[in-house]
């Protein structure tokens, strides 16, 4: 269980070794000077191309095979003798709009705010696991990635420099056993969120001492630049420099935020990766949302309506709090919210029983900055006729049926998700094999 996850037990400076290479004072010293960890390190080397470009990934992800593929946009087309949805009216199919497309989805789903649902896009694939101690080898976009290793993990180093994180490895804050992640073959281990209020929260914590930090580091730069510095690089700093004012106000909000953690599940994992988000700790922070686990035997859907009916809620919470935080100056980056889970289930039913693992259909939820609302692919029957699957994409418009094949889509789908994060596509080339981006969800 989440909560019995060891790193839970770590003291302060553990947790912010854990963090970040360079030690937790970093952190503290970025977040009060508002200046780029790497410009911190090396002041003079301090350039233009340092202001911070790309986004930051908040990405839920399930060993469990969750059913959150079976009840999104592209699954309705079929008719319910076909395609097996819940009967609880909670989770009726309902009318939405995402960006120019009319289409339906359950009910949880279309009762976000539209203002949410204008960016959020669902991508339609396949996994090719029915295994679920594969997660690791479905982050890796099933061995196609660039030194087989995980395409978060690569995208995260990739991002790091250019948004000026603390550290370039990703924070996970709510992986148990098969979800741990890795980096550059180093697995990375869990830092829970009853962890983060312990090694930073509190009116006594280490965020009571930001403005006093930032005045001595500041005046340090500013000695440093006067005395060595370039002109661009003076500018730069007045650009970077966050007000006395700014740093009182982050300081109080984030204490006030970690004190309001008081446990390491869903709600608190959501809480946190915003918290960590608006502190630039690191490019990629993942989570463990719950939309109905493996429901081998959960015959009328209950498990998976009720978890769909409490995971979308908080993902609308999540996008909320990333929107306040930025609407008080405490968060300057973009963020991406996505999910990736091991596989989908199946949604042809299977005689008195719930979904099985389907190896053939998965989605990926796509929320948040440069994000539109839309669909990518859809599903079509296998060619036994016994299940339905991803359909081909067509690069252009993300309509189903076209140049991406089946085989592809995976690679697709982690294509799209570097590309809207802002990594380039002749970079993204190198890092997966396979698969091409599909802009027509991409602002």
């Amino acid at each position: 269980m989440i909560g019995k996850n060891k790193s839970q037990h770590v003291g302060r400076r553990g947790v912010l070794g854990a963090f970040a290479t360079f030690g937790g004072s970093l952190i503290l010293r970025s977040l009060a000077t508002g200046i780029p960890a790497k410009v911190l390190l090396d002041p003079l080397s301090a350039s233009a191309d340092e202001l911070p470009v790309g986004k930051t990934l908040i990405l839920s992800s399930s060993s469990l095979g969750d059913p959150i593929n079976a009840n999104v946009p592209g699954t309705y087309e079929y008719g319910p003798s076909e395609i097996f949805h819940s009967a609880d009216p909670a989770m009726a199919k309902t009318a939405l709009t995402l960006g120019s497309t009319s289409t339906f989805a359950a009910k949880p789903w279309a009762q976000l705010p539209q203002s949410i649902l204008d960016r959020t896009a669902f991508f339609h694939h396949a996994t090719y696991t029915p295994v679920h101690g594969e997660l690791n080898r479905v982050q890796k976009m099933m061995n196609v990635t660039e030194k087989n290793d995980m395409l978060i993990s690569l995208i995260s180093r990739e991002l790091a420099p250019s948004l000026g994180c603390v550290q370039s490895d990703p924070v996970s804050l709510g992986a148990s056993g098969g979800e741990l992640l890795s980096s550059a073959g180093r697995v990375l281990g869990n830092v829970a969120p009853l962890s983060v209020r312990q090694a930073l929260g509190g009116v006594d914590g280490p965020l009571k001492d930001l403005t006093a930090m930032r005045d001595a580091h500041i005046d340090e730069l500013y000695a440093i630049y006067k005395e060595r510095g370039t002109p661009s690089q003076k500018t730069l700093l007045d650009a970077w420099a966050r007000s006395r004012d700014e740093v009182r106000s982050i300081s109080q909000d984030l204490v006030s935020r970690l004190d309001a953690i008081d446990g390491n599940d869903a709600l608190n994992q959501v809480r946190t990766a915003t918290i960590l988000a608006a502190m630039n700790i690191a490019p990629v922070i993942t989570i463990h949302l719950d939309f109905g686990r493996d429901n081998h035997s959960d015959s009328g859907f209950d498990t998976e309506a009720a978890s769909h009916l409490t995971s979308i809620p908080l993902l609308e919470t999540l996008l909320n709090e990333l929107d306040q935080l930025k609407a008080d100056g405490h968060l300057k980056q973009g963020v991406v919210v996505g999910s990736l889970n091991v596989f989908g289930r199946t949604l042809k039913k299977k005689g008195n029983g719930g979904r099985d693992h389907n190896s053939g259909h998965h989605v990926m939820v796509l929320m948040g900055d440069g994000i539109k609302g839309g669909i990518v692919g859809g599903v079509e029957p296998n060619a036994q006729g016994t299940e339905y699957i991803a359909a081909s994409i067509d690069s252009t418009t993300g309509a189903k049926g076209g140049d991406i094949p089946f085989e592809e889509g995976l690679a697709a789908a982690g294509k799209t998700l570097g590309y809207a994060l802002g990594v380039g596509e002749a970079r993204l080339d190198q890092m997966i094999t396979g698969g091409k981006v599909v802009k027509s969800i991409i602002a």
